[in-house]
Parts: C-alpha cells; sequence; structure tokens
C-alpha cells in the first residue's frame, strides 16, 4: 500500500507504508514504536514525524495532517516531483 502525506491542503510526501513514532525529549530523536504509543508518522526521508488525527499529541509539531491511500501509479508520479 501507498500513501500521500497532506499539510494545509498540500502533498508533503509519499510514503511506500507507514511507521510510527514517538518522539523522546532526553536524546532529542524519533523512536519506532507500535500504534498504541504513537505520536507521529515517520516521514519518507526518515528525519521528521508527521502528526495524524488520533495520536497522542507530537511536541515537534503538532499541527495535524492528513494520510490517504494512493495507488503505485499516483506515488510514483507523485515521488518523480
Amino acid at each position: 500500500m501507498y500513501y500521500k502525506v497532506i499539510k494545509d491542503n498540500k502533498v508533503v510526501d509519499v510514503l511506500s507504508h507507514i511507521s510510527y513514532v514517538k518522539y523522546q525529549k532526553k536524546h532529542d530523536i524519533l523512536l519506532l514504536c507500535n500504534i498504541k504509543e504513537a505520536q507521529a508518522v515517520l516521514s519518507s526521508d526518515g528525519k521528521r514525524g508527521w502528526h495524524i488525527e488520533g495520536l497522542f499529541n507530537f511536541p515537534l509539531d503538532n499541527t495535524v495532517c492528513e494520510i490517504s491511500e494512493i495507488t503505485k501509479k499516483e506515488y510514483d508520479d507523485l515521488k518523480a516531483r
């Protein structure tokens, strides 16, 4: 499955899978976790998290993004941009 991340009505990322993360303040890093502890979804470059509705507050950026499932063709087209 493939997904697009929409923030402020713009596609900001495309994902080939969903990985959930939480922020660890002590070491200032994102840690992979299960959905029950998640604060965000890991970006495709692994450098940031995208906060989505239904997850715990994300201290780094609590702006809510929308994630939509897309086709492989749409994923490839968006990734090429």
